[in-house]
């Protein structure tokens, strides 16, 4: 429910002046609580003094009366002359004739003569005053039976000292009440004495807020908790040490209460408060009439507000009342002008690229939405995401403000090329979506063509001639899709098979989502294979031709997943390389492949294994460092294995392999260059590396028997190595009659399915106890 501006402005006011006069209250109940609090610690600081003073003139007035007992002839002679019932007789009567409510005859030693409590010494500071030979009266606060005296000693001297007596007034209830009477002040005494412990002795407070007080180790711990739980009932206390010596202590707790002491403000508080609600009612009164004179140019000004709100800004405000409502008129014109600008500039840069200025993901994503709401059976849109594959090459060579103005240029030349209905939207930092309505499968290459020859031409930026090269990737909806982060996800996958396609562009296949989303889930799960060393070594033996015999085995890796089943090589390890955790899977295989050789070799069979390295594996000098380390510790000779590498992989970095490859070289090492003549070989680079084996790869022999040009080309292989000085292994041997060929052409060892499967150690051991007749074949006749 909203308030009206007259009820906004008389609560403003009242409640303004509500806030004032509710702070100035606080502020003076505050200050006169402060003062009360502090006037009240003041006054238990006099109290403390008036209640010594009161104690002290109490065994005073005992003092004089002691004195006038131990100068009694009588009681002298009592005493000298040692007559007990004369001495108790004195004592009783003069004990009952001042009040004393103990009395105590001493000898000159400080031995309990006579007393009328059973006492079974003295206390440690009467006992000392004794002991020490004065003959001068003292005065002392003790505790006798658990109960506080004020005990006064005198000398009785005939001359000589013939003993001492004491008279003690209890400090009781009585007591308390009188200088409570005096003082006005609620006292507390807490006494603690050996084997009773602390507890309250004697209190004028009310058994309400002494209740529930437990006894305590010390005098001083007990008066701690009275005081705060005295603190919480909204009393200031004072403690007053009276006596601590060794087995006794008294301690006096004296307090207020603050509301007793605050009583004579109340009449200030009524005050106050009668003098605020006056003036509270003469503020809403003058607020009222303030309001009255305000509200129609304000009502005025509200509506205008309202229609600038909605986003009506075409009518101006125009208002004949004083100067002030006047200037506010002109400023919400003002703003209205302004408003109507930024807001223009502020969709505009909402749904726009601010460096292309083209359309940006959340304009096209919209616009798509529209347009598939509309109609979404027959509308046909077809959607081509273009990326600069080598913007980020210019943006390394020439800096980013030289790419921003290849991008604004590119985004400036697709802009005039496009159709009528056509839509580019900057989607990512070096991708552009186009949007074309209405296109088919069909038209896909002259949309291609015609963005091609858009690109033939160079930029020309800071007077350096630039060639793009785009990719693209096309979706269509709705046969891919009809949501439009599903169309831009298939179109990235589209693009992800332009890069490797001839004409630099492709189309999205039915299907391509599955594979997409098994390499992911493939990539997560060969995580986990890695944390859990989740992987076989399956061994395949290369027979040598001239010894006749296996002399190698090729370690060859097996992935069974929980989930996905058996997964190939040539599937994981693509995604092993592109993740990075290849080198941890070949840090798996080097330890599973070297326990093999030493349980071989345990075994009395002699074997060398050949172990597949990744290109990023070689350029690792860590991991050349590990495999070598390994080698050594193992206790295996260093001819026992072979690295077998690829002839490309080496060539992102050709120095830092070589460097490498020389380490395995001078550890003894053999290399081997793998799936030799499927890559640009290069017969330079074969001279300079440090191998001792080729590998030709199964592509040029799996058909060796039937292909004439296979045939030439394995043969000047195999005389172009052995001229070179390298042994040369034939892979993927599948028949004999190939296998004779081979022979015939001097190869040195062959491998493949016609001699044997990759199987596993046990199978292996097992097969080279008792090899099929077919190799056996090989060294018993040369040919079938």
């Amino acid at each position: 429910m909203r308030t009206s501006f007259r009820n906004s402005l008389l609560l403003f006011i009242v409640g303004l002046l509500a806030v004032t006069l509710a702070s100035s209250l606080l502020a003076v109940m505050r200050a006169s609580t402060n003062a009360v609090e502090d006037l009240v610690r003041a006054e238990l600081g006099v109290v403390e003094r008036v209640f010594r003073s009161l104690l002290q003139d109490d065994r005073e007035q005992l003092r004089n009366r002691a004195e006038l007992l131990a100068g009694d002839f009588a009681f002298k002679r009592a005493i000298a002359t040692g007559e007990e019932a004369t001495m108790l007789s004195a004592l009783a009567n003069h004990g009952e004739r001042i009040n004393a409510d103990f009395v105590v005859m001493l000898s000159r030693s400080g031995e309990v003569l006579l007393s009328t409590h059973p006492v079974a010494r003295l206390p440690a500071s009467a006992a000392a005053l004794v002991a020490s030979g004065s003959r001068q009266a003292a005065a002392i606060l003790t505790l006798f039976d658990g109960q506080t005296f004020q005990l006064v000693l005198v000398p009785v001297l005939a001359p000589d000292l013939l003993g001492w007596v004491g008279l003690a007034t209890a400090v009781d209830g009585s007591m308390l009440e009188e200088l409570r009477a005096i003082t006005n002040a609620d006292i507390t005494l807490v006494a603690h004495a050996a084997g009773r412990g602390a507890r309250v002795l004697e209190s004028t407070l009310s058994p309400a807020l002494t209740a529930g007080l437990q006894a305590g180790d010390s005098s001083s711990g007990v008066a701690s908790r009275l005081a705060e739980s005295l603190a919480e009932a909204g009393w200031l206390s004072r403690d007053v040490d009276l006596l601590r010596e060794e087995g006794q202590e008294v301690v006096a707790v004296l307090s207020q209460s603050l509301e007793q002491a605050l009583n004579n403000y109340r009449p200030l508080r009524q005050q106050m408060l009668i003098i605020g609600f006056v003036a509270l009612g003469l503020a809403g009164f003058t607020a009222l009439v303030i309001a009255r004179s305000v509200t129609q140019p304000i009502y005025a000004l509200v509506d205008a507000a309202r229609r600038i709100t909605d986003g009506n800004y075409s009518r101006r405000i125009e208002l004949a009342v004083g100067e002030e409502f006047g200037m506010l008129a002109d400023t919400l014109n003002l703003m209205q002008d302004t408003v109507s600008e930024r807001e223009a500039r502020i969709r505009h840069q909402a749904q726009h690229d601010m460096l292309t200025q083209l359309p940006n993901r959340y304009y096209i994503n919209s616009v798509f939405n529209s347009r598939m709401n509309e109609s979404p059976q027959r509308n046909q849109f077809g959607m081509g995401l273009l990326e600069l594959e080598n913007l980020q090459q210019l943006t390394d060579l020439y800096g980013s403000e030289f790419s921003d103005a290849v991008l604004q240029q590119i985004a400036e030349r697709i802009s005039t090329s496009l159709r009528r209905g056509d839509i580019a939207a900057r989607v990512a930092d070096s991708q552009i979506l186009l949007f074309f309505e209405d296109l088919t499968h069909a038209g896909v290459e002259a949309v291609v063509q015609k963005l091609r020859d858009d690109f033939t031409a160079p930029l020309l930026i800071g007077g350096v001639p630039v060639r793009l090269e785009p990719l693209l990737g096309f979706v269509f909806a709705p046969q891919h899709g009809q949501r439009f982060d599903e169309l831009v996800r298939r179109a990235q996958i589209a693009l992800g098979t332009a890069r490797s396609a001839s004409g630099g562009w492709s189309v999205y296949r039915i299907g391509q989502d599955e594979v997409h989303l098994r390499q992911i889930t493939l990539a997560h799960r060969l995580q986990a294979a890695v944390d859990a060393e989740n992987f076989t070594v399956f061994y395949q033996p290369k027979y040598d031709l001239h010894a006749h015999r296996v002399l190698q085995v090729e370690a060859l890796m097996r992935w069974t997943d929980t989930e996905l089943g058996a997964v190939y090589p040539d599937e994981f390890i693509p995604v092993a390389e592109q993740t990075g955790i290849i080198t941890a899977i070949s840090v798996i295989v080097l330890k599973q492949v070297l326990g093999q050789l030493q349980d071989w070799q345990g075994a009395g069979i002699e074997l060398t294994a050949c172990v597949n390295l990744s290109g990023a594996d070689i350029l690792q000098a860590g991991f050349v460092r590990h495999v070598i380390d390994s080698l050594q510790a193992s206790g295996l000779d260093s001819s026992a294995l072979v690295i077998e590498v690829t002839e490309t992989m080496m060539m992102a970095d050709m120095d830092v392999a070589l460097a490498n490859i020389r380490e395995f070289e001078e550890a003894g090492i053999c290399l081997a260059i793998d799936d030799f003549g499927t890559g640009f070989s290069s017969l330079a680079q074969l001279k300079m590396l440090p191998v001792q084996e080729l590998k030709i790869d199964k592509s040029l022999i799996l058909n060796l028997d039937r292909d004439g040009d296979d045939q030439k080309i394995v043969r000047s292989t195999i005389e172009m190595a052995h001229y070179l000085g390298l042994k040369v292994v034939a892979e993927g041997v599948e028949n004999l009659a190939s296998l004779h060929m081979l022979q015939d052409m001097g190869c040195d060892s062959v491998q493949g399915y016609y001699l044997a499967r990759p199987m596993t150690a046990s199978a292996l051991q097992s097969w080279l106890a008792a090899p099929p007749p077919e190799v056996r074949a090989i060294s018993e006749e040369r040919y079938a």
